[in-house]
């Protein structure tokens, strides 16, 4: 189980992100407390009554996303407390606030915007407040027998790493072997990793994802280290069609060192 918590200035946007659930659309009320409508714009204005008695604190909301543990499906009940707990915790059971479930990225996740404000006009305390977070859910994860965030590190440690040094090897002899694209992409293949191309809503690249078909894993370029992904390929000469702005910039002053790089040669032979 994995929790972060920080302090955010609260605003419209930061209770509608957490109402919808992309491509599910709306996501699920888990819970509620001190709050009556629906509207962001009302709950909003919910939260500024109380946080008129305490205008000097800026960061005037705690927002939270807790990561239960994927083991096992966990009841809208399990949810509701998982949440509480982690509310109660750090002291903002009595505050206002509005918890909900998302689960169209395939794991199931609590959101959670608190009010910090409480109604003395008194700010809860956020000093370590993400770490006081990740402790409320070791301790949950331990009491119900779940792997814990550092119980996960170190299988991940054993599993993950090895498939994203092959992934790693694989891209080093690719790169050096290809003139563009689709060449990358065919000798990526041959070394058992599919290149997945991010494409945008213009229809160009901005990224791409590498998926190590022997343990079914797909990771981001930059996952798997620095030295990886479209700046590195444009760096060693491999082309790219349909690059986003920023990686145009790049591919050009990569073309004009390569050709100054050549005419320096010339120059002195």
């Amino acid at each position: 189980m994995v929790s972060k918590a920080k302090a955010i200035r609260g605003s419209v946007q930061s209770i509608s992100y957490i109402q919808s659930d992309k491509v599910l659309g709306d996501a699920i009320e888990l819970d509620r407390y001190g709050i009556v409508s629906d509207d962001p714009n009302e709950i909003l204005q919910e939260f500024r009554i109380m946080q008129e008695a305490n205008e000097k604190c800026e960061k005037n909301t705690i927002s939270m996303v807790i990561s239960p543990s994927s083991e096992k499906e966990f009841s809208k009940a399990e949810l509701r407390d998982i949440a509480r707990t982690h509310l109660k915790g750090l002291g903002l059971e009595n505050n206002q606030y509005l918890a909900t479930v998302h689960q169209s990225t395939g794991q199931t996740h609590i959101h959670i915007i608190a009010n910090r404000i409480d109604e003395h006009g008194k700010a809860v305390s956020d000093s370590f407040i993400s770490k006081r977070s990740q402790d409320i859910s070791e301790k949950i994860a331990q009491e119900k027998g779940l792997l814990t965030a550092k119980d996960w590190k170190k299988i991940n440690e054993v599993t993950i790493s090895p498939v994203k040094e092959e992934i790693k090897q694989a891209h080093q002899f690719s790169k050096i072997r290809s003139g563009n694209l689709q060449e990358y992409s065919d000798l990526m293949k041959s070394k058992g990793v599919e290149v997945i191309p991010t494409i945008n809503k213009q229809g160009n690249i901005q990224g791409f994802k590498l998926h190590h078909e022997q343990s079914s894993l797909t990771f981001k370029a930059s996952d798997i280290g620095k030295n990886m992904g479209i700046k590195d390929l444009l760096e060693n000469q491999v082309k790219i069609p349909n690059l986003t702005q920023p990686y145009l910039e790049i591919a050009k002053k990569i073309t004009e060192k390569v050709i100054k790089t050549s005419i320096d040669k010339g120059m002195s032979m």
